[in-house]
């Protein structure tokens, strides 16, 4: 077994400081990096959100839903998860509204973080599909007749607060199959536009911060 000191002795050819091997010491040795790498991670995921909705806020117009694919359960071809979708139809609730999440008002309401999304029917298409507005139900919405929904097709197994949905629907009494479609009407390509501002932020955030992790110098990885 060779038992000689592996430091470089003084006056060698690697007449440097010594440095422990490792990488437990590489860390050590690179806090910046990690705390950088960290900084890129963060931006990554949050652009990776913005992305989709970047993505969402340029489409155009909507595919139109007709009530007898979606009681058929078929909807148009290549119409996915996420695209910007129109269906007309006559909502679907209770004679009072005035306490909604019961089975009289016919109108389920799940609360999140100061937020409340409403679900409801559409007299024409029944069980098989959903309407969720948000902060809010539309104005004379008993006596409105058929009107268009516009919004993000969704299904009740995808939308916002999966656990919380399923209860406030059952306590309303509607359909909770988690195939069934959702239009939710807060999400339009005009209204993402209005913070689009604020996603370029992001993305240029993501930028600068692989930027800064690729310029700066980091010390080397010695040998494990």
């Amino acid at each position: 077994m060779d038992t000689r000191d592996k430091r470089p002795t003084p006056g060698g050819i690697e007449d440097q400081p010594y440095e422990e091997r490792g990488l437990g010491p590489w860390i050590r040795r690179n806090p910046w990096l990690l705390m950088r790498l960290f900084t890129v991670i963060v931006f990554s995921f949050a652009a990776s959100t913005v992305a989709a909705n970047f993505s969402y806020g340029l489409e155009g117009k909507p595919t139109e839903l007709s009530i007898d694919q979606l009681n058929s359960g078929r909807l148009p071809a290549g119409t996915e998860l996420g695209d910007y979708v129109l269906v007309s139809g006559t909502p679907d609730v209770g004679e009072n509204l005035t306490r909604v999440g019961v089975p009289e008002s016919k109108i389920a309401v799940v609360s999140r973080y100061e937020t409340a999304y409403f679900y409801f029917r559409l007299e024409e298409t029944g069980d098989n599909l959903l309407i969720q507005t948000t902060q809010g139900l539309p104005k004379d919405l008993q006596s409105s007749g058929e009107r268009v929904w516009r919004g993000k097709l969704e299904t009740v197994g995808t939308v916002i607060f999966h656990d919380t949905t399923q209860r406030g629907l059952k306590i309303a009494g509607l359909p909770r199959d988690e195939s069934i479609p959702v239009v939710n009407t807060g999400e339009t390509p005009e209204y993402l536009r209005k913070i689009f501002p604020a996603y370029s932020a992001i993305i240029g955030l993501w930028l600068l911060s692989i930027a800064w992790l690729a310029w700066k110098r980091n010390k080397p990885m010695l040998g494990l």
